[in-house]
This record gives structure tokens, C-alpha cells and sequence, in this order.
């Protein structure tokens, strides 16, 4: 409960309805409001002002602090206090919980300050959702639009990312993208990654995804495609929201003069998702790191997303 009042509490303060959220987050407004008397204040701990790691020594707060900002400073990085507790606990060994770290963030004012979003609840196709059993098994792919400022267009954006594990296979960026090329990606994929035996894929009805080439081709690789139905984005939830990701972490922060310097900041960063960013949906873990809790070992890739084929991995 005393989490949903902290996310409450920071959402009001970024101007959401407070009885909305209340709502939302099924927290009773008596629950809410109930602050304890000083009497009662008074018998309580007082705040720690250091923090254990599991090497036994304590450091002061200032220091813990001062790694929150090294982690939120680090290019790409948009966590909230959550995925910040366990940045600290698996990158600097701290013993530490989101109460405190949501604390120390906000007396620093160093919360994540969420964009302006619907609180309606989504109903999902659940029957069509993508059930992967193993790594690559499941893959979903799509393209977005990528505004190159210098030269006032939109590139384009492929990606191929596994449903299992959110490990992005494969991305292109380029001018105009066309079922070719979306075959050539895969071409490279296929060559680079150990592929299981059954592989599923689903896409959306894109002009690059529906041709009869890129069908046939996937039929001869014993591919099975999956196309969603129109204006349903929830069935593609996973490169739907690595979409979003990269809609925060880039295009609301980059400005780029040509389409060779935002090829070169998504060489970055899809080296940084894959082997460094957490993701809540995989217990808190980066997808390399996923993987190799259950004994999956990737090796590490050279990415180039303005030339097909990728390079091969090492």
C-alpha cells in the first residue's frame, strides 16, 4: 500500500486529478489522507542516514545520491525510483528499498517526471497475445518514423526485438524501407542469431509486411506470420512499446542534422538495451542479462543500422 501512495502522491504532484488517481490505484481517500500523530511519530525510527551493501560496509546517503544521479545521467536512462533501486542493487551492491530510494529521489527532485497519459484501463486480446516458450521463438517487427531535423524528413525505422527476452535482433534506419529490405534484415538475423526450430512472427498490415514476397519468403523458412488486425496496436504490445522507448529516450531528445549522425545514436542505444537497460517485464533485468540467468549466453554484437547486412556476430 505505502508504494501506490508514493506513486499516487508523485502523480498529484505532476497535475493528474487527485480523485482520478485515488481511483485508479484503488487507494480509499481515509488511506490516503491518514497521517499519524506526533505522539505516534514520535515513537517511530528516526530516517537512516546511511545505506548497507551486501559486502557488510555502510555509506552515507550523500554517496548513494550521488550514484542515483551517475545512473539517470547515463545517456538513454528514463528510470523511475523502481527501476532505479535495482540499478543500485545490481550495479553498486546496495541493500537498499524503492521506499527509500523513492525518498532520497524525490528530496533531490530527481523523480522521473511521467508524460501526459490516459489512466483508462486497456482491455487486451488476450487470446492473441504472443506466448513465446524460448528465446527468438516469438518475434515482433515494425517500422516508425524518425524525424531527421537537418534535413526536415522522416526516416524510417525497422526493428525485429524477441518477445521472450525484448532482445532487439535487428534494426534499419533509411530514407524509404521497402519488403526487400525487410527481407534482407532478416536474411542477416537468420545468418547471425541460433535460431529455434519453430519460429513465430507478427507484424502489423504494412505495405512492407502484407507483400506477397516477404509471405513467401517466410513460407519457405518455415516461418509462421501473424498480422494483426487493423487499429490494434495491443497486439503488437512489445515493438509497440520498445517504439515508445525510443519516441522518449531519442526523438524527444535528440535533434539530428543528418541521418548518419541518428544512425550513429541508435548504434548507441541498441547496444544499451540490449546488454544495459532495465525492463520491469523481465523481473528488473536488462535482456542480456535475462538470458543469461537461464544459461543463454549472446554474444556481443557490432550493430550498424544504416547498412544491411549487419555485421556478423562475433
Amino acid at each position: 500500500m505505502s508504494e501506490r501512495i508514493m506513486i499516487a502522491q508523485q502523480y498529484i504532484e505532476e497535475g493528474y486529478p487527485r480523485d482520478t488517481i485515488l481511483r485508479y490505484l484503488e487507494i480509499a481517500k481515509s488511506t490516503f489522507y491518514y497521517k499519524p500523530s506526533e505522539g505516534s511519530l514520535a515513537k517511530g525510527r528516526p530516517r537512516s542516514q546511511s545505506t548497507k551493501k551486501v559486502d557488510g560496509h555502510s555509506v552515507c546517503n550523500e554517496e548513494v545520491i550521488t550514484q542515483i544521479k551517475e545512473i539517470l545521467s547515463e545517456e538513454f536512462v528514463d528510470y523511475g525510483y523502481l527501476k532505479t533501486t535495482h540499478a543500485l542493487r545490481q550495479d553498486y551492491g546496495y541493500i537498499i528499498s524503492p521506499k527509500k530510494v523513492y525518498r532520497l529521489m524525490r528530496e533531490e527532485k530527481l523523480l522521473n517526471k511521467p508524460t501526459k497519459a490516459t489512466l483508462t484501463r486497456r482491455e487486451w486480446v488476450k487470446e492473441l497475445v504472443p506466448k513465446p516458450v524460448t528465446h527468438f521463438h516469438y518475434l515482433e517487427f515494425d517500422i516508425k518514423y524518425i524525424y531527421i531535423k537537418g534535413k526536415r524528413r522522416n526516416a524510417l525505422l525497422l526493428t525485429v526485438i524477441d518477445v521472450y527476452s525484448r532482445w532487439v535482433l535487428g534494426q534499419y534506419l533509411s530514407w524509404q524501407i521497402g519488403k526487400r529490405d525487410v527481407i534482407r534484415l532478416f536474411d542477416s538475423i537468420f545468418e547471425n542469431y541460433t535460431m529455434p526450430d519453430q519460429i513465430y512472427v507478427r507484424n502489423d498490415n504494412g505495405s512492407q509486411m502484407v507483400a506477397q514476397c516477404v509471405q513467401k519468403y517466410f513460407e519457405k523458412r518455415n516461418v509462421v506470420q501473424e498480422f494483426t488486425k487493423p487499429a490494434t496496436p495491443e497486439q503488437n504490445a512489445h515493438i509497440e512499446s520498445y517504439h515508445s522507448i525510443i519516441e522518449r529516450v531519442i526523438c524527444q531528445r535528440y535533434e539530428f542534422s543528418d541521418i548518419t549522425e541518428g544512425g550513429q545514436t541508435f548504434n548507441r542505444f541498441v547496444m544499451f538495451y540490449n546488454y544495459r537497460r532495465i525492463h520491469s517485464g523481465l523481473g528488473y533485468m536488462s535482456p542480456n542479462r535475462y538470458l543469461k540467468n537461464q544459461g543463454i549466453e549472446i554474444k556481443s554484437c557490432e550493430w550498424n543500422v544504416l547498412d544491411l547486412p549487419i555485421k556478423r556476430v562475433a
